[in-house]
């Protein structure tokens, strides 16, 4: 039986430059003439937020930590020293265990590791483990970016970021390691610029008969309190943020949660003013006119699972003479916070709390259940969704 010979080019450049062309058409070409739209689901709170209140942190983070980051662990094992394998095997699992959170694949990814990168020694299959190298570093590299797509666009995605992985294996192997970083800065680099510079233009300027209302773009560096005085109502942020802002006056409602995707850095100012200050403007109707103009889209997911509150402690809560905040406010925190569906009784939101000032977001969902019970006496209790809903703000 004849031996596996690899070649760098033909196995790994050639393979990805196809597939790299291959998703930038499925994901940006194709839906142009099929008329189809991207179905984001569930994404990061915590990126949403650095994004929305933190853009320098987020852009240091996508264009210098990310490459080097994911580079020293998707692919320094291509450097010739043994400790660098042992790190890829470390980190590769360590990244696949935090963005996957699957122990299954997590343990399976560690085994078929150790194996490529520890255990085979020998010159007889050589050629075949360095191509296995490539391609489990590879797919594993793409799964953990796979994650708020779905649908068409999340396997076109995925071919694209794969055929991706497979230019940067062979610069680093062709060339020097330091290029795979340079590589990888240049994508994220390509990847901000097009998102940033390259968008519909969303402002449009409103005057009727009861208000006026602008929607201008900003500097993602501007704070709200810069725009203070430009109107009765006052939102900053990017797009989505900014509509579930103006969605955040309506009436709470138990059974449903807006919930902002934001995927892009642009930032907006939003100012409303009635024209008659005894009859202010309904925030709904503020809320529906705002997503007319904008043409954002409006995605419905019922979950599995929502998370029930119940006080059990209102000493912990309330503090006699003092009302910060009420609780309708505190579980919409909570929602945003983490992008889960949480409920209370009906009635509850009106009560009147304070001692709720911790950041809580802080906290992850498997500490938070204990914290919320120490901290303010709220019991959570995670129960199978029936009527509940998410309704997702995202740009079209």
């Amino acid at each position: 039986m004849k031996s596996f010979s690899f070649n760098l080019t033909r196995h790994c450049l050639v393979p990805g430059i196809v597939l790299l062309f291959l998703g930038i058409i499925g994901t940006y070409i194709y839906p142009l003439f099929a008329g189809e739209t991207q179905t984001l689901i569930e994404s990061s709170s915590f990126m949403n937020l650095l994004i929305d209140e933190m853009p320098l942190l987020m852009l240091i983070m996508t264009l210098l930590f990310a490459p080097v980051v994911e580079e020293f662990s998707y692919r320094s094992w291509t450097m010739k020293s043994k400790f660098w394998k042992y790190f890829s095997l470390v980190a590769i699992t360590a990244f696949t265990y935090f963005t996957i959170y699957s122990i299954i694949l997590t343990c399976v990814t560690f085994v078929v590791l150790l194996f490529l990168f520890c255990i085979f020694k020998g010159d007889k299959h050589k050629d075949l483990i360095q191509f296995l190298r490539i391609l489990v570093t590879s797919i594993l590299f793409s799964l953990a970016h796979y994650q708020n797509e779905s649908g068409w666009f999340a396997v076109m995605t995925f071919i694209y970021r794969f055929g991706l992985a497979l230019i940067i294996c062979y610069i680093a192997l062709r060339f020097r390691f330091i290029y795979a970083i340079v590589l990888h800065f240049a994508n994220n680099l390509l990847a901000f610029a097009l998102s940033y510079f390259f968008v519909t233009d969303y402002t449009f300027e409103i005057n009727d008969d009861t208000h006026t209302a602008r929607l201008t773009e900003i500097s993602m560096f501007d704070e709200q309190m810069d725009h203070w005085d430009e109107g009765d109502i006052v939102y900053t942020g990017c797009l989505p943020v900014v509509a579930y802002d103006l969605n955040w006056g309506y009436e709470y409602q138990n059974d449903q949660m807006f919930y902002p995707l934001v995927s892009r850095y642009n930032h907006y100012c939003y100012c409303a003013t009635a024209k008659d200050s005894t009859k202010p403007v309904h925030g709904r109707q503020l809320f529906d006119e705002f997503l007319q103009r904008t043409n954002l889209r409006l995605d419905t997911v019922i979950p599995e699972k929502i998370y029930y509150l119940e006080i059990t402690d209102t000493s912990r809560l309330v503090e006699i003479g003092k009302y910060e905040n009420d609780m309708g406010n505190f579980v919409r925190n909570l929602r945003y916070a983490y992008g889960k569906m949480f409920v209370i009784d009906d009635g509850a939101e009106d009560i009147k709390i304070t001692n709720t000032k911790t950041s809580y977001w802080l906290i992850d969902m498997e500490n938070l259940v204990p914290h919320l019970e120490e901290q303010y006496g709220i019991k959570v209790e995670e129960r199978d969704n029936q009527d509940c809903k998410i309704i997702y703000i995202s740009e079209p």
